[in-house]
């Protein structure tokens, strides 16, 4: 009997396993409905490679993923982006441009990566905006374990945070937040770090919430918005350890400073501070 129900646990284990895996596999391949969940049939395949030959955007872009999905063919992959890329494809000059920055199934060509990178930047393609500040942006501290691509240049990585964030990119608004907050690449200024980050924080990114409440703390002083702002990582079910733990810190530093600074101002004889928001704060739209 434990034998049978052995077998009977591991075949319905074996099931589910096969039943969430086409769950996620689900809609991932190509843009084009003809094939879903399966390979294609090569009639398809022949359709689709037609339809690529006559500049079909979504045929090209599905057999980008045809081939590097199912037949592992990087080569093949490659050349339908680059077909992609001289039929203007936006999303086909991001993904060239990437794999040439990573090298990843593609020779390294950084400047190549850069020229497609910008091309697709400057007509307001929001993932390479993103890739250009995070590869321009120079590193707060030296990590010997990384090497730039391309010289670091703060000027620009600002610009270009500021377009994505202007687009709409919580990633980016708090990265520009970071900017006017640190004055990289741009003249420090406290009230305009603090509504890129508050945008950020609104839209649901937990690490410009984090920042702001380590900012409203050591840097503002402003201890209740510290509160308010750790509080909305501390109430969410999943959030990272790491941002957790920042939250967490910021939190009992806001309540626990403000009452032992009272409590030695009270013991020198000084009248008890009242820890009110900045009014440029307030004043932020």
């Amino acid at each position: 009997m434990n034998g049978w129900w052995l077998i009977w646990l591991s075949c319905s284990l074996l099931l589910a396993q096969k039943r969430d895996s086409l769950m996620i596999y689900y809609g991932v391949v190509g843009k084009d409905q003809r094939f879903i969940l399966q390979k294609p049939a090569p009639a398809v395949v022949d359709s689709l490679r037609r339809a690529a030959a006559k500049g079909d955007s979504a045929a090209i872009l599905s057999l980008v993923e045809y081939y590097q999905l199912y037949e592992l063919r990087p080569d093949s992959s490659r050349r339908y982006l680059e077909l992609g890329v001289k039929a203007g494809l936006l999303e086909a000059m991001h993904l060239l441009g990437v794999a040439y920055l990573r090298g990843v199934e593609a020779p390294r060509r950084p400047q190549e990566a850069r020229r497609l990178l910008e091309e697709a930047a400057e007509k307001g393609y929001l993932l390479s905006l993103r890739v250009l500040w995070e590869e321009l942006e120079p590193p707060d501290s030296v990590n010997p374990l990384r090497r730039p691509v391309w010289p670091y240049d703060a000027k620009k990585a600002f610009l270009y945070a500021k377009r994505a964030a202007e687009l709409g990119d919580p990633v980016s608004m708090a990265a520009l937040g970071r900017y006017y907050g640190q004055g990289k690449g741009v003249a420090r200024n406290d009230s305009l770090a603090y509504l890129w980050l508050r945008r950020a924080a609104e839209k649901g990114y937990d690490l410009a919430a984090v920042l702001l409440s380590e900012w409203c703390l050591e840097r503002w002083l402003a201890p209740h918005q510290a509160r308010k702002w750790a509080s909305q990582i501390l109430q969410k079910e999943y959030v990272d350890i790491d941002l957790l733990y920042r939250a967490k810190i910021a939190d009992y530093y806001a309540e626990v400073l403000p009452r032992w600074l009272n409590y030695f101002r009270r013991v020198l004889g000084l009248p008890e501070k009242v820890w009110e928001t900045p009014s440029w704060m307030r004043g932020v739209g």
